[in-house]
């Protein structure tokens, strides 16, 4: 990569030549080899922005057909990563013009002062791209280790603490399992025969204890999942997993079978179809993330700017429903054709997931592009499917989303244009709408926020009235706590089509509004009369059931609750309430009184989100609850963040102190598992436990963790 000061690729937004001149030479006299464009008018700027790559924008203030304002906004509406500095000619509109949210104002008479601000900005370009570049190869080495790793003749493990983290597909194969499910949540033990668990451990506990980086071998019985032993050599070495430490463990059978060389023969001469979907011959969607992050390369290189298409089937679910499985899929297959046929040269075309096509055009022109995606919209509407003698009219909603240098990697390009796709159903459908970047300036207006918001408060009083809600449940399980059958109640919501809108989509839309109380009081019933109904077989199980700002703020909520236990003849003991940390402290006399009302009537508490505070010791003593949720934003992914861990050890050793037992959500792997185990916590959920499920089924007797 060429450093951004060896050739200054700058766009002046200037309307005298003169000036230019001299703002050029000044730049020249600094040390840039300058290559500069100028243009003062909106279109020209546009168009330049949309078809070449700069390293600096430099505008004028006090221009007549254009202002500082529309320049920001087309840098932004265009997604390039590119600094803007403003020339002012008047320091009284300094002030003002700062609030733009360029990188800097400088007036006209501060030369000495713009070289020094140009020379910055274009450091800081040249970092934010190195930094790009050096993620993309670490991304594509993973990529390549992983590869070699999949297709190894040797099995190779990885462990943490004696579980596993990875098997690669060799492993897999000698013992006899065929997933990696099937080993998550194994220990490493459970491979090897009774008898040489000690030897085992003893060499692996020596190994654990070295402090260098040689490796070490033993030889043991292992046994495969049917039960057949075998002897093997393991071969220990150090590693490291996504910034954890961890250990290697090359297993190699005493005799080679030759099986593994069948094996590893027939995954090549099948590696051509991997990259192709059955039932349309399009590219797959592993093939496409290849194309999509080789366009990214080549956006932040300044070689070509792309955009992304996201095409989704409206109303596939119903269809679906109609016709079955089978026959969607010759739906999907007439639809596949019929963008084939549409598709013009250099454009790349997939089938990204079930109902969802994408298609990648290397051309940064939005007005082509948008002329592109008009032509695959109207082709979708006008076909006509006859599927077991029943005719569909098909429409389709698309996303657009432009492939620029400012991506941190082509899964941002993608959410964007999935987020501009679900703008295009909001609107009813059959529809394209394209990614507009937020502005980051705090005089903007954020983009449609008022728009969204009413569209949700429309949705859920929709759904209130239709009964369009479900209940999901989620387990909390015991590390170090007491025993115990609890389940986290979870609210999930159903649009038109019957699929579930997961409430992290709604819930930030309303939870100012008083439509909070009306989603209470639809859960809370619901789930009060499921728990009865349970606890007919299962008496011991207890629900964790949410109340929001606005419901704990009711006058009358301490006789609601009552009266639905009484209705459902169930003692209160069998509820912990779940409230917000922050929300508790807004108004902390009240919540004190109604906390203490409701521990009358039975019910246990808990404060969830609880870390987020400031000052989280202040909760811990002046709030009588019994269970703090540990903020889940410090769980997630714990092992690969130190700080996280040691705010997770902070809250746990405060909360010992004061009495109080400890729940982790949003446990997600193995390695954060264990450290919480080893850090004390008392339970635990998340999806590496148990995915939420509209079913109460979670076996607690022989959970084991």
């Amino acid at each position: 990569m060429v450093r951004t000061d060896d050739v200054l690729r700058l766009l002046l937004v200037e309307s005298s030549l003169t000036e230019a001149d001299q703002v050029i030479t000044q730049l020249r006299q600094s040390g840039h080899a300058v290559r500069a464009t100028r243009h003062d008018t909106v279109e020209g700027i546009e168009q330049s922005l949309t078809s070449n790559s700069w390293d600096l924008v430099l505008c004028k203030s006090d221009l007549e057909h254009v202002t500082p304002a529309e320049v920001l906004r087309l840098i932004r509406s265009v997604g390039r990563d590119v600094p803007c500095i403003i020339i002012a000619a008047d320091q009284d509109e300094l002030e003002e013009l700062f609030e733009l949210g360029a990188q800097d104002v400088v007036l006209t008479s501060e030369a000495k002062r713009l070289t020094f601000a140009v020379r910055r900005e274009l450091d800081s370009l040249f970092v934010r791209r190195l930094s790009r570049r050096n993620e993309r190869a670490l991304r594509e080495s993973e990529k390549r280790s992983q590869l070699l790793l999949q297709t190894s003749r040797d099995a190779v493990a990885y462990v943490h603490e004696g579980m596993y983290i990875y098997v690669n597909h060799s492993y897999l194969t000698m013992f006899d399992y065929e997933d990696e499910d099937d080993v998550a949540g194994l220990s490493i033990l459970d491979m090897v025969v009774r008898d040489d668990h000690a030897k085992f451990k003893t060499a692996y506990r020596q190994f654990s204890e070295k402090e260098t980086a040689s490796s070490q071998t033993i030889s043991v019985m292992c046994k495969k999942d049917n039960g057949e032993e075998f002897p093997v050599t393991v071969e220990f070495s150090q590693a490291e997993v996504e910034g954890e430490d961890c250990t290697q463990l090359v297993v190699r059978e005493a005799m080679v079978a030759s099986e593994t060389l069948t094996l590893v023969e027939s995954d090549a001469s099948t590696s051509a179809f991997r990259e192709v979907d059955a039932l349309t011959n399009l590219y797959n969607r592993v093939r496409f993330m290849e194309e999509l992050n080789k366009a990214v390369a080549k956006a932040d290189e300044g070689q070509e700017v792309s955009e992304l298409l996201y095409i989704v089937i409206d109303d596939f679910n119903n269809i679906k429903e109609q016709i079955g499985l089978s026959a969607s899929d010759i739906v999907l297959k007439g639809v596949a054709d019929l963008l084939i046929e549409k598709r013009e040269e250099g454009e790349l075309l997939a089938r990204y997931s079930d109902q969802v096509f994408t298609v990648l055009i290397h051309n940064g022109h939005d007005s082509y592009v948008d002329e592109r995606a008009e032509v695959y919209r109207k082709t979708i509407e006008d076909y006509v499917s006859s599927v077991n003698g029943k005719m569909f009219n098909l429409a389709c909603s698309m996303g657009i989303s432009r492939i620029t240098e400012s991506l941190a990697s082509a899964s941002v390009g993608l959410d964007r244009a999935d987020k501009a796709c679900t703008q295009a159903q909001r609107k009813g459908g059959n529809s394209v709408v394209r990614y507009q970047p937020s502005v980051s300036d705090t005089s903007a207006i954020s983009i449609d926020k008022s728009d969204e918001d009413s569209f949700w408060q429309e949705q859920i009083q929709e759904a209130l009235h239709e009964g369009n809600f479900c209940l999901h449940f989620q387990p909390i399980v015991s590390l170090h706590g007491e025993e115990q059958q609890i389940y986290d109640v979870l609210v999930r919501m159903k649009n038109t089509d019957g699929e579930i809108v997961e409430p992290v989509n709604f819930i930030g839309h309303i939870n100012k509004s008083e439509l909070m109380i009306g989603l209470d009081e639809w859960v809370a019933p619901q789930a009060i009369a499921q728990l009865a109904e349970h606890r007919k077989e299962y008496p011991k199980t207890r629900f964790f059931l949410k109340l929001s700002k606005q419901t704990l703020a009711k006058p009358n909520i301490i006789e609601w609750l009552q009266e639905l236990l009484v209705q459902n003849s169930i003692e209160g003991s069998a509820l912990v309430l779940e409230i917000s940390e922050t929300v508790v402290l807004d108004n902390l006399e009240h919540a004190k009184d109604v906390i203490a009302q409701l521990k009358g009537l039975g019910c246990e508490f808990c404060l969830e989100h609880f870390g987020s505070g400031l000052d989280f010791s202040h909760s811990l003593n002046v709030l009588d609850v019994d269970y703090l949720k540990i903020n889940g934003d410090f769980v997630e992914n714990m092992s690969k963040d130190a700080e996280n861990q040691a705010a997770v050890k902070a809250i746990i050793d405060m909360s010992k102190q004061a009495g109080k037992l400890t729940i982790a959500e949003f446990v997600s792997d193995a390695n954060s598992l264990a450290l919480l185990w080893r850090l004390g916590v008392d339970y635990g959920m998340g999806y590496y436990i148990q995915e939420p499920s509209e079913n109460l089924d979670y076996n607690f007797e022989e959970d084991n963790l």
